[in-house]
């Protein structure tokens, strides 16, 4: 369905503002990945690591500045604003702030017969209905069509959200974080209606959090970012139970969710994460890594398969290192 291919994105900051200092942020630094029909793609990695940029990078609501973005086979990345127009409805996005991304000026109906109008969805006659049928899908009713969002609840605002990603009839879906900014006990039950939306309708996604549970959660396999790389990639569960990159071990090792047969003793990393303005020489993550070796500061690594559907950057696998 989708497709990736040396994907990066450079922001140049022109001048000093708000303390950040003049240059350029290399915000995505090549990143390949493929999410198939129906499949669910987990992208995890810290804050700043570039996830939410390569979401939007995929839904052209950012330009990229190098690399292809394939959908069915069809290279989106380079063709014209019009022509992309069209196609903007097979492409949607679930925020993760349901608080900010509705409009709270407009009612739900209005919030959802926009795109109706704009992909011309079905006609003007039946617009109501539609909606109380996209209402339906997500868990409410026709009868919040006439509300406005400041009525509802967070969780029932990110229903509506989905609803509205959904109304174009769209084949791929980037879900920002969409679970962050809810209670826990909210969490299970939008994460569920997603996956079984997914069933329903045959959707792809692009799932990205920080959360390793829900990514374990709702995901088939799973791509861990770093500074702008994808840093290793493979199947949910494998990647979950026997990570390789000592950066995917580090972030493993911090989470309370509890992994039966593993012990996986809490391995600390010094310092942040660097700027993005100044990526460290060789493999970005030799700053922190725990097990770095010299070649590790002047070359970067190259992505390696370990076993099928298995990948990971680290120079130690190159060399046969055993951790």
């Amino acid at each position: 369905m989708i497709e990736v291919q040396n994907l990066k994105k450079s922001f140049q900051i022109k001048s000093k503002v708000l303390g950040v200092e003049k240059g350029v942020v290399n915000a995505v630094n090549g990143v390949n990945f493929r999410i198939d029909k129906g499949e669910t793609l987990g992208l995890v990695g810290e804050s700043g690591s570039g996830k939410s940029t390569t979401g939007r990078l995929i839904l052209r609501l950012l330009e990229p500045t190098e690399g292809k973005i394939l959908l069915e086979g069809k290279d989106i990345s380079t063709i014209g604003n019009r022509a992309f127009r069209k196609m903007r409805k097979d492409l949607q996005i679930v925020f993760q702030n349901p608080y900010s991304a509705l409009d709270y000026k407009m009612t739900i109906e209005d919030i959802l017969i926009q795109p109706l109008q704009i992909f011309k969805i079905v006609s003007p006659v039946d617009y109501r209905q539609e909606v109380g049928r996209l209402l339906n899908m997500v868990g409410l009713t026709k009868q919040d069509a006439k509300k406005f969002p400041h009525e509802f609840s967070g969780g029932q605002r990110q229903r509506i959200g989905i609803a509205r990603a959904l109304s174009t009839k769209p084949k791929f879906v980037v879900c920002d974080e969409p679970v962050s900014a809810l209670d826990v006990s909210v969490q299970s039950q939008i994460l569920n209606l997603t996956m079984d939306l997914q069933e329903e309708l045959g959707l792809s996604y692009l799932f990205i959090a920080h959360d390793l549970s829900v990514i374990r959660h709702v995901s088939n396999r799973v791509a861990v970012m770093y500074l702008g790389k994808i840093v290793e990639k493979g199947p949910v569960d494998t990647l979950f139970d026997d990570p390789k990159h000592p950066y995917t071990k580090a972030l493993m090792s911090a989470s309370p969710l509890p992994i039966p047969g593993r012990q996986l003793g809490r391995i600390e990393l010094k310092g942040e994460i660097p700027s993005a303005m100044r990526i460290p020489s060789g493999c970005a993550f030799h700053t922190r890594c725990p097990y770095k070796m010299g070649v590790c500061e002047m070359t970067p690594p190259q992505m390696i398969a370990l076993e099928e559907g298995r990948t990971v950057a680290c120079h130690l696998y190159h060399e046969g290192v055993q951790l």
